[in-house]
Protein backbone atom coordinates (compact mmCIF):
# COMPACT_ATOMS: atom_id res chain seq x y z
CA UNK A 1 0.00 0.00 0.00
CA UNK A 2 2.94 2.72 1.15
CA UNK A 3 4.60 2.05 -2.56
CA UNK A 4 1.37 2.27 -3.93
CA UNK A 5 1.21 5.88 -2.12
CA UNK A 6 4.34 6.42 -3.26
CA UNK A 7 3.56 5.51 -7.16
CA UNK A 8 0.52 8.00 -7.10
CA UNK A 9 2.63 11.18 -5.48
CA UNK A 10 5.35 10.97 -7.82
CA UNK A 11 2.97 10.78 -10.95
CA UNK A 12 1.21 13.93 -8.80
CA UNK A 13 4.33 16.04 -8.45
CA UNK A 14 4.41 16.97 -12.14
CA UNK A 15 0.90 18.01 -12.36
CA UNK A 16 1.53 19.70 -9.10
CA UNK A 17 4.72 21.48 -10.28
CA UNK A 18 2.52 23.00 -13.30
CA UNK A 19 -0.42 23.86 -11.59
CA UNK A 20 2.04 26.34 -9.30
CA UNK A 21 4.12 27.63 -12.41
CA UNK A 22 0.66 28.42 -14.09
CA UNK A 23 -0.79 30.29 -11.06
CA UNK A 24 2.95 32.25 -10.46
CA UNK A 25 2.60 33.22 -14.48
CA UNK A 26 -0.98 34.19 -13.86
CA UNK A 27 -0.32 36.20 -11.11
CA UNK A 28 2.65 38.42 -13.45
CA UNK A 29 0.33 38.35 -16.02
CA UNK A 30 -2.64 39.68 -13.89
CA UNK A 31 -0.18 42.26 -12.64
CA UNK A 32 1.23 43.77 -15.96
CA UNK A 33 -2.53 43.90 -17.06
CA UNK A 34 -3.52 45.69 -13.69
CA UNK A 35 -0.77 47.87 -14.57
CA UNK A 36 -1.86 48.41 -18.63
CA UNK A 37 -5.40 49.24 -16.83
CA UNK A 38 -4.01 51.93 -14.58
CA UNK A 39 -2.33 53.93 -17.92
CA UNK A 40 -4.51 57.10 -18.16
CA UNK A 41 -5.49 57.51 -21.84
CA UNK A 42 -6.44 61.26 -22.95
CA UNK A 43 -6.95 62.72 -26.70
CA UNK A 44 -4.24 65.54 -26.45
CA UNK A 45 -5.06 67.15 -29.92
CA UNK A 46 -6.04 66.48 -33.39
CA UNK A 47 -3.38 67.54 -35.99
CA UNK A 48 -2.81 68.05 -39.73
CA UNK A 49 -6.65 67.67 -40.38
CA UNK A 50 -7.64 68.04 -44.63
CA UNK A 51 -10.54 67.44 -46.48
CA UNK A 52 -9.71 66.38 -50.18
CA UNK A 53 -6.58 68.19 -49.81
CA UNK A 54 -8.51 71.37 -48.19
CA UNK A 55 -6.77 72.48 -45.03
CA UNK A 56 -9.57 72.46 -42.11
CA UNK A 57 -7.07 73.94 -39.13
CA UNK A 58 -8.52 77.50 -39.71
CA UNK A 59 -12.50 76.09 -40.96
CA UNK A 60 -15.05 76.31 -38.23
CA UNK A 61 -17.87 76.25 -40.07
CA UNK A 62 -19.03 75.44 -43.53
CA UNK A 63 -19.36 79.28 -44.05
CA UNK A 64 -15.35 79.46 -43.86
CA UNK A 65 -14.58 77.96 -46.90
CA UNK A 66 -13.46 79.78 -49.84
CA UNK A 67 -15.33 79.44 -53.36
CA UNK A 68 -12.02 77.74 -54.58
CA UNK A 69 -12.45 75.53 -51.57
CA UNK A 70 -15.88 74.59 -52.48
CA UNK A 71 -15.11 73.69 -56.14
CA UNK A 72 -12.25 71.60 -55.02
CA UNK A 73 -14.96 69.84 -53.23
CA UNK A 74 -17.25 69.37 -55.70
CA UNK A 75 -14.58 67.64 -57.79
CA UNK A 76 -13.52 65.48 -55.17
CA UNK A 77 -17.40 64.42 -54.39
CA UNK A 78 -17.54 63.92 -58.57
CA UNK A 79 -14.84 61.51 -58.64
CA UNK A 80 -16.42 59.55 -55.51
CA UNK A 81 -13.16 60.47 -53.70
CA UNK A 82 -13.65 62.61 -50.63
CA UNK A 83 -10.64 61.74 -48.58
CA UNK A 84 -10.25 62.73 -44.28
CA UNK A 85 -6.56 62.95 -43.28
CA UNK A 86 -5.91 63.82 -39.84
CA UNK A 87 -3.96 62.61 -36.97
CA UNK A 88 -5.15 61.51 -33.32
CA UNK A 89 -2.75 62.52 -30.81
CA UNK A 90 -3.69 60.53 -28.24
CA UNK A 91 -1.26 60.55 -24.77
CA UNK A 92 -1.13 57.74 -22.33
CA UNK A 93 0.27 58.18 -18.97
CA UNK A 94 1.32 55.50 -16.02
CA UNK A 95 1.12 57.35 -12.53
CA UNK A 96 4.07 57.50 -10.20
CA UNK A 97 2.12 55.02 -7.58
CA UNK A 98 2.14 52.55 -10.19
CA UNK A 99 5.64 50.45 -9.78
CA UNK A 100 5.27 48.58 -12.93
CA UNK A 101 6.08 49.33 -16.20
CA UNK A 102 2.79 48.81 -18.73
CA UNK A 103 3.90 47.42 -21.87
CA UNK A 104 1.46 48.19 -24.46
CA UNK A 105 2.35 45.83 -27.16
CA UNK A 106 -0.85 46.29 -29.21
CA UNK A 107 -3.86 48.54 -30.08
CA UNK A 108 -6.94 48.31 -32.18
CA UNK A 109 -8.70 51.60 -32.85
CA UNK A 110 -11.92 53.10 -34.21
CA UNK A 111 -13.06 56.44 -35.00
CA UNK A 112 -17.23 56.69 -34.80
CA UNK A 113 -19.56 59.63 -35.47
CA UNK A 114 -22.51 59.38 -33.99
CA UNK A 115 -21.96 56.02 -32.39
CA UNK A 116 -21.00 54.88 -36.10
CA UNK A 117 -17.95 53.26 -37.00
CA UNK A 118 -16.55 55.09 -39.33
CA UNK A 119 -12.72 53.84 -39.77
CA UNK A 120 -10.59 51.68 -37.73
CA UNK A 121 -7.10 50.68 -37.47
CA UNK A 122 -3.85 48.92 -34.83
CA UNK A 123 -0.88 50.89 -33.47
CA UNK A 124 1.95 49.74 -35.73
CA UNK A 125 4.48 49.44 -32.59
CA UNK A 126 5.00 48.74 -28.87
CA UNK A 127 4.94 51.48 -26.35
CA UNK A 128 6.25 51.60 -22.88
CA UNK A 129 5.05 53.72 -19.76
CA UNK A 130 7.49 53.87 -17.23
CA UNK A 131 5.76 55.15 -13.83
CA UNK A 132 5.13 58.99 -13.90
CA UNK A 133 6.08 59.34 -17.17
CA UNK A 134 3.56 60.37 -20.22
CA UNK A 135 3.90 59.42 -23.96
CA UNK A 136 2.49 60.76 -27.04
CA UNK A 137 0.72 57.78 -29.37
CA UNK A 138 0.46 59.41 -33.18
CA UNK A 139 -2.52 57.44 -34.97
CA UNK A 140 -2.99 58.64 -38.74
CA UNK A 141 -6.09 58.69 -40.04
CA UNK A 142 -7.07 58.15 -43.60
CA UNK A 143 -11.01 57.57 -44.69
CA UNK A 144 -13.06 58.50 -47.64
CA UNK A 145 -16.06 60.40 -46.21
CA UNK A 146 -18.28 60.24 -49.65
CA UNK A 147 -18.47 56.31 -49.06
CA UNK A 148 -19.64 56.88 -45.73
CA UNK A 149 -21.77 59.73 -45.32
CA UNK A 150 -22.95 60.75 -48.59
CA UNK A 151 -22.37 63.61 -51.66
CA UNK A 152 -23.92 66.56 -49.65
CA UNK A 153 -21.29 68.93 -49.27
CA UNK A 154 -22.08 70.76 -46.00
CA UNK A 155 -22.60 66.99 -44.63
CA UNK A 156 -19.25 66.20 -45.74
CA UNK A 157 -17.72 69.71 -43.82
CA UNK A 158 -19.55 68.96 -40.62
CA UNK A 159 -18.63 65.78 -40.21
CA UNK A 160 -14.94 66.40 -41.08
CA UNK A 161 -14.72 68.98 -38.66
CA UNK A 162 -16.03 67.35 -35.99
CA UNK A 163 -13.86 64.53 -36.33
CA UNK A 164 -11.01 67.25 -36.74
CA UNK A 165 -12.18 68.28 -33.34
CA UNK A 166 -13.89 71.55 -34.57
CA UNK A 167 -17.80 70.63 -33.74
CA UNK A 168 -20.33 72.02 -35.29
CA UNK A 169 -22.92 71.45 -32.84
CA UNK A 170 -24.36 68.29 -35.41
CA UNK A 171 -21.82 65.56 -34.83
CA UNK A 172 -20.16 63.15 -31.52
CA UNK A 173 -17.07 62.27 -32.71
CA UNK A 174 -14.96 59.79 -30.46
CA UNK A 175 -12.29 57.27 -30.42
CA UNK A 176 -12.59 53.80 -29.02
CA UNK A 177 -9.27 52.12 -27.87
CA UNK A 178 -8.61 48.81 -27.01
CA UNK A 179 -4.93 48.48 -26.09
CA UNK A 180 -3.40 44.40 -25.08
CA UNK A 181 -0.66 44.23 -22.91
CA UNK A 182 2.62 41.42 -23.17
CA UNK A 183 2.66 39.12 -20.18
CA UNK A 184 4.04 35.88 -18.97
CA UNK A 185 1.36 34.40 -20.41
CA UNK A 186 1.25 36.31 -23.95
CA UNK A 187 -0.71 39.35 -25.27
CA UNK A 188 -3.37 39.90 -23.04
CA UNK A 189 -6.28 42.65 -24.51
CA UNK A 190 -7.65 45.64 -22.52
CA UNK A 191 -10.71 43.49 -21.09
CA UNK A 192 -12.52 47.18 -21.24
CA UNK A 193 -12.67 49.51 -24.57
CA UNK A 194 -11.52 53.17 -23.65
CA UNK A 195 -13.36 55.64 -25.08
CA UNK A 196 -12.25 59.37 -25.77
CA UNK A 197 -13.77 62.18 -27.19
CA UNK A 198 -12.77 63.81 -30.17
CA UNK A 199 -15.80 66.58 -30.52
CA UNK A 200 -19.49 66.85 -29.02
CA UNK A 201 -22.38 68.28 -29.93
CA UNK A 202 -21.96 72.08 -29.15
CA UNK A 203 -18.43 71.77 -28.29
CA UNK A 204 -16.36 74.30 -29.78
Amino acid sequence: MEKEWKGDARRARPWLIATLALAVLGCAAAKELAAIRQVQFHLNGVSGPSLAGIPLESVRSYSDLRPSDLARLGLAIAANDVPLELTLQVEGRNPETNTVTAKLVAMDWTVLVDDREVVSGNLPEPYSFAPGRARLISLPVRVNLVRVFGERRQDLIDVALALAGRSTGRHAATLRIVPSVNTALGPIRYPVPVTLTISSPGGR
